[in-house]
């Protein structure tokens, strides 16, 4: 069946995710560096934002569901290899660990959801990079894997966020010029996909 078969994410141009990244970071970093105040206040609440986590959460786990779901009109469904004889346990068990992360009652709820999502999110452009040529495509896993690095840390250990933002919105200057580099950056990958992908 999968003989044959391109995953959605193999189908997204090299070009198309450099410019959506891009895009993205401009946005993200352009709002911090002119609403510097707004944005240190929503860094220091994340951590403890339940409502937003759960949000979050259930995207998720939908995200999660439709990967596993192994259905033709269902274009984000992947091939489990050697595990695909564990794909109705996991569409079983997602919904449940789902249910059970949202009732619970804790906090930093957020962190680990946000964690979670970012995980997901990056083997969007990875794999458009992957083995394709021009040497600039490096831009996108050379941004990426800090990320996960810290996507994990934030799963596994939510309270780290609230920590790192605590500490983050008293530094001025790094505040400041790492929007800066978040900026620049996404300019690059602005100029790389209009020129080299």
């Amino acid at each position: 069946m999968y003989d044959q078969y391109l995953h959605i994410y193999e189908k997204l141009p090299l070009g198309v995710a450099g410019l959506l990244m891009g895009l993205a970071l401009i946005a993200m970093h352009s709002i911090a560096l002119l609403k510097p105040e707004a944005t240190k206040a929503a860094l220091s609440k994340a951590a403890e934002n339940d409502k937003a986590g759960r949000v979050l959460l259930t995207v998720d786990f939908i995200w999660i569901f439709l990967l596993l779901l192994d259905v033709s009109w269902n274009p984000l469904r992947m091939n489990l290899f050697d595990f695909n004889s564990f794909r109705g346990i996991l569409l079983i068990a997602c919904p449940i660990i789902w249910f059970i992360l949202y009732g619970e009652k804790k906090n930093l709820l957020f962190p680990r959801a946000l964690g979670l999502f970012l995980l997901l999110m990056a083997i969007v452009p990875l794999t458009a990079a992957f083995l394709k040529e021009p040497v600039t495509r490096l831009l996108i896993p050379i941004w990426w894997y800090p990320v996960l690095t810290v996507a994990m840390f934030w799963v596994g250990k939510p309270y780290l966020l609230r920590d790192w933002a605590a500490w983050y919105v008293q530094k001025p200057q790094l505040y400041r010029y790492s929007n800066l580099i978040g900026l620049g950056y996404g300019a690059l990958l602005l100029v790389c996909s209009f020129f080299w992908f």
